[in-house]
């Protein structure tokens, strides 16, 4: 058996603990990062690495509130408003769900990078 190894140039920042964000509801030592089209239901979401794919490290950028992954078929004349902004977006896109502290669709790239701590975790 042989395993693959990806090794990602991104750097896991400490979980921000000002008044803008929403304290930790589950255990960041479980936390994993993966691919937005690894993203199963239940998983909680805690960050994005924006620009992945782009020169040099990239940094957690931490969400004001992690919410759980629902996800549902990308369609990009859903007319939501949020999935109209990937509708030209080179590559295929997932999308993370409506169930999330904006009460809108949550489409991203599918390759981009998330900080995520499973549902089985």
């Amino acid at each position: 058996m042989h395993a693959t190894i990806e090794f990602l140039p991104v750097i896991v920042t400490e979980v921000p603990v000002d008044e803008d964000h929403a304290p930790l509801l589950v255990d960041p030592a479980a936390a994993r990062i993966v691919r937005a089209d690894q993203i199963a239901a239940g998983d909680t979401i805690l960050a994005s690495f924006p620009s992945y794919g782009q020169r040099g490290m990239l940094t957690a950028e931490y969400f004001n509130d992690q919410y759980q992954a629902h996800p549902m078929t990308y369609d990009r004349t859903h007319g939501c408003g949020s999935c109209a902004t990937m509708a030209d977006h080179d590559g295929p896109v997932v999308n993370l769900g409506d169930m999330n502290p904006w009460d809108v669709c949550d489409p991203w790239p599918a390759g981009d990078l998330a900080l995520i701590v499973p549902a089985a975790a």
